[in-house]
């Protein structure tokens, strides 16, 4: 589970509203009932109505109705009702809208990869980078899983990933197995992962010691090749297909032996399509 603090959702609310509703408080109409709803455009896996929920009572408005985020939806299901003050409705209208279609459309983009990875293999993953857009992070982490995907590395903090970057100042390749026998002694309970970007270049990581070799955009062709070669000299390492993978070849990557698809394609797409409906209540 993604947590959204209290002040997580107030700054939602004040990102559009930094010196409150200049429209709405102009019109004389506080104190109005209205009811707000929502409905899918087109089939999609929604995400973020448990925030959207948050934000509406925050300012007084009951949410009488609300489908869960993961819940997949045809076009014209309802995703969420409420009703309250209009002045309050008008306030967190387009945000909570703007936040369901940014993470819904994520969401979908998410399960798509994995239909398509799962139709060849139920046990490969579909695993989201930490390249999604800067100040986003809860909310397309949260879509991510919500589509049925696991995040890569939420962060610098929590994952052992060696760039070639890395190796420049480490001795390259060739000096691999005495950094991964350093970083063993130091942090004995983390995966080690390395990046490469050519079948030589994995066949020394799987020698070195390392746990998972990531290899950045390699052809699926290649990819089954690497799988094979690699796992010849260490059989329990792992092979994962980074880089390039999308809705177009998952399928693909998964029959060279995937065990994992590491992408940042589901973050980068138009937003779900969703209708609201404001209307005025007695």
């Amino acid at each position: 589970m993604i947590y959204f603090t209290d002040n997580d959702i107030d700054r939602l609310i004040e990102d559009d509203a930094p010196a409150g509703d200049m429209t709405s408080s102009l019109l004389n109409i506080k104190g109005e009932k209205a009811g707000i709803a929502m409905f899918a455009r087109h089939d999609m896996v929604v995400c973020c109505t448990e925030e959207a929920e948050r934000m509406y009572q925050k300012n007084g408005i009951k949410v009488t109705f609300k489908v869960s985020s993961g819940t997949a939806l045809e076009e014209n299901d309802k995703i969420i009702e409420a009703e309250g003050d209009v002045e309050s409705i008008h306030l967190v209208w387009r945000t909570g809208l703007a936040m369901i279609e940014f993470a819904s459309g994520i969401a979908t983009r998410t399960n798509q990869l994995v239909k398509a990875a799962h139709a060849i293999n139920e046990n490969i993953q579909v695993s989201g980078t930490r390249k999604h857009p800067p100040y986003l992070k809860k909310i397309a982490l949260k879509a991510l899983i919500a589509g049925g995907g696991i995040p890569h590395r939420t962060g610098l903090s929590d994952t052992i990933l060696l760039f070639r970057e890395h190796l420049l100042f480490t001795g390259g390749y060739e000096n691999l197995s005495a950094v991964i026998a350093s970083i063993k002694s130091r942090q004995k309970e983390r995966k080690i992962v390395v990046e490469a970007h050519n079948i030589a270049e994995a066949k020394m990581i799987a020698a070195a010691g390392a746990h998972v070799i990531q290899m950045d955009k390699i052809s699926p062709a290649d990819f089954t090749v690497c799988k094979k070669e690699c796992e010849a000299l260490n059989p329990e390492i792992c092979v994962i297909a980074a880089g390039g993978v999308n809705g177009s070849n998952a399928t693909e990557y998964a029959k060279a032996g995937a065990e994992v698809l590491v992408t940042s394609w589901m973050y980068f797409g138009p937003p779900a399509d969703i209708k609201v409906v404001i209307d005025k209540l007695k």
